[in-house]
C-alpha cells in the first residue's frame, strides 16, 4: 500500500486547494501519522459517486473532498471528481433531463480544473435549455461552492453552511527532522529556481514568496468566479475573508438564493416539474 500513501501525499502537499482549513488539517495529520501504512490498508474503498435520475430531473451528488481526476482504486474509480461530475451532467442531459440538481455535502477539494468544470456545466445547461439547481444539504465550502454558484438557483438547508472563498496550500518542512536525525540532503541544480530549498534544507524565501503569489492568484480568481455568477462585487467577496456562513448569513451575503428544508425543497421541485409538464 506504500504507493497509495505516496500518491495521497502528492495530492495533499504542494498542491493548491479550495478547501477549508478544518478539512485539510485532518488529512495532513493522517499522513504524518507513523501508522499511515496500516491505516490505509484498513481503509475501505470509497464507492464511486453515481448520478440519479427521477423523471426529467437528474441528480448529481457532490460528496466529500473533490479531486480533479477520479481516485483509482483496485475496483476502479472512486469518490467525487470534477471529471466525473461533468460526465454525469453530460449523460443526464443526453438521457433527456431538463433539470440538473447538484446536491452538495462537501468541504471542497483541489483547485485544478474547478472553475473550468463549473463553467462547463453552466455552458452545457445553457446550450441544452436545462435548468440547474444547486442544493446545499449540509456543507458546501470552497471548491464545492465554486461548483454550485453558476447554477440558476442555489438553495440551502436551514442547518447547512457555505463559504470559505479562498485558497490554501500545505507544505511540509522536514529540514529540522532530518537535521535531528543527522541527515542533510544536498541538491545540485543548474539554476537556483530548480530547487525549492535553501542551503539549510528548508524552503527558500523565494519559493515561499512564489507559492504565496500562486495561492493569492487562485484566491482572487475564486473571488472573480463567485462575483461573475452572483453579481457580488469582487471586493465584497474578498472581504468575506474566506469565512463560513450559516444559511441566513449566506443569504444575506448573496451566496445563496433561498433557504428551504428538505420538505420545502421537495415540494418546490415537484411544483417546478408540474409547471413544466402542464
Amino acid at each position: 500500500m506504500a504507493h497509495e500513501l505516496f500518491r495521497l501525499m502528492e495530492t495533499v502537499y504542494n498542491t493548491p486547494h479550495l478547501l477549508t482549513e478544518q478539512a485539510l488539517q485532518p488529512i495532513v495529520e493522517y499522513i504524518q501519522n507513523r501508522n499511515s501504512f496500516a491505516l490505509i490498508a484498513d481503509t475501505k474503498p470509497v464507492e464511486k459517486v453515481k448520478a440519479e435520475k427521477l423523471s426529467t430531473i437528474g441528480q448529481i451528488n457532490i460528496d466529500g473532498v473533490v479531486t480533479y481526476k477520479p481516485v483509482m482504486g483496485m475496483c476502479g474509480p472512486q469518490g467525487t471528481s470534477y471529471q466525473g461530475i461533468l460526465e454525469q451532467a453530460e449523460e443526464l442531459i443526453a438521457e433527456g433531463c431538463d433539470t440538473i440538481l447538484t446536491v452538495h455535502n462537501s468541504p471542497g477539494g483541489q483547485a485544478s480544473h474547478c472553475f473550468s468544470t463549473a463553467n462547463a456545466i453552466r455552458e452545457l445547461c445553457d446550450e441544452n435549455n436545462v435548468t440547474w439547481i444547486a442544493y446545499i444539504d449540509t456543507i458546501s465550502a470552497s471548491a464545492s461552492l465554486a461548483l454550485g454558484v453558476p447554477a440558476d438557483e442555489v438553495i440551502i438547508h436551514p442547518s447547512a453552511e457555505t463559504g470559505s472563498v479562498g485558497c490554501i496550500l500545505a507544505l511540509m518542512d522536514t529540514s529540522k527532522a532530518l537535521a535531528n536525525a543527522g541527515l542533510k540532503p544536498v541538491y545540485i541544480a543548474s539554476t537556483p529556481g530548480k530547487t525549492p530549498f535553501d542551503d539549510t534544507g528548508a524552503f527558500s524565501k523565494e519559493f515561499i514568496t512564489e507559492m504565496q503569489s500562486n495561492v493569492t492568484r487562485l484566491g482572487n480568481q475564486f473571488a472573480e468566479h463567485v462575483s461573475t455568477h452572483t453579481g457580488i462585487d469582487v471586493k465584497d467577496v474578498l472581504a468575506m475573508n474566506a469565512k463560513m456562513f450559516h444559511a441566513e448569513a449566506a443569504l444575506e451575503h448573496g451566496l445563496v438564493t433561498a433557504i428551504m428544508d428538505h420538505k420545502q425543497f421537495g415540494k418546490y421541485m415537484a411544483d417546478k416539474q408540474g409547471a413544466k409538464n402542464a
